[in-house]
């Protein structure tokens, strides 16, 4: 499978989509991006051609963040949703999902980072 966007889902009461995926890339992103390559939902050459797409986006869950960070298909549902809205390509049913605990990771909250398939 090719991978073809990734969607990062976290809770909204952190901020708005915006202000959260300007001050994450860098660092941050590259410990992300590290992540998905080692656990192999996507590899270097998909990663590359997304960042050169820039078929990354980010989502705000407004409500039930906790409930839906428990199910792995909602997290999928939602993932796909979001990708298939902002990016107006459809996507794969398959969606891989790597989770970021806010208490361990250097960013401070909690992030689902998607990986969306052709």
């Amino acid at each position: 499978m090719k991978a073809i966007g990734i969607v990062m889902l976290y809770d909204r009461r952190v901020g708005e989509p915006q202000e959260i995926s300007k001050n994450f890339f860098g660092e941050n992103f590259s410990i992300v991006s590290e992540g998905l390559v080692s656990q192999e939902l996507i590899d270097l050459i998909q990663l590359k051609e997304i960042l050169d797409s820039k078929s990354i986006y980010w989502a705000g869950i407004r409500e039930n963040f906790e409930k839906i960070l428990e199910d792995d298909e909602a997290i999928g549902r939602l993932a796909w949703k979001v990708f298939n809205d902002q990016s107006g390509k459809e996507s794969s049913d398959e969606v891989k999902s790597l989770v970021y605990d806010g208490l361990k990771a250097p960013w401070k909250f909690t992030l689902m980072a998607c990986v969306l398939y052709e």
